[in-house]
């Protein structure tokens, strides 16, 4: 059987805290965006809010435009075989919440 999951992320409030997002990514510097939910909703907001502006192109197609091998290493680069939850993204949101109220999460 095959099962797809779309998830998708969700919107940016007017409340997002900009200089949070900034210290989530700096915390989270060595975690894959598509493994760390806490990086994706950092980088998704610095995105909203122009901090960042995304590549035009794939990390493959800049490599490959380079000539160079991709991925590096030879492993490959596909999602992680197990998609986290919507319950785990809700405890990251419900985390980051938290942390912008000043409470431990």
């Amino acid at each position: 059987m095959n099962r797809e999951m779309l998830v998708t992320p969700p919107t940016i409030c007017q409340f997002a805290e900009v200089e949070f997002a900034h210290q989530q990514m700096r915390r989270h510097r060595k975690c894959n965006i598509d493994r760390c939910a806490w990086k994706r909703v950092a980088y998704h907001t610095l995105v909203h809010f122009g901090r960042v502006v995304p590549q035009e192109l794939s990390p493959r197609e800049r490599a490959h435009q380079r000539g160079i091998e991709y991925p590096p290493d030879g492993t490959s680069n596909a999602p992680p075989a197990v998609t986290p939850t919507a319950q785990t993204f809700q405890q990251v949101l419900d985390g980051l919440t938290q942390l912008v109220r000043g409470e431990q999460p």
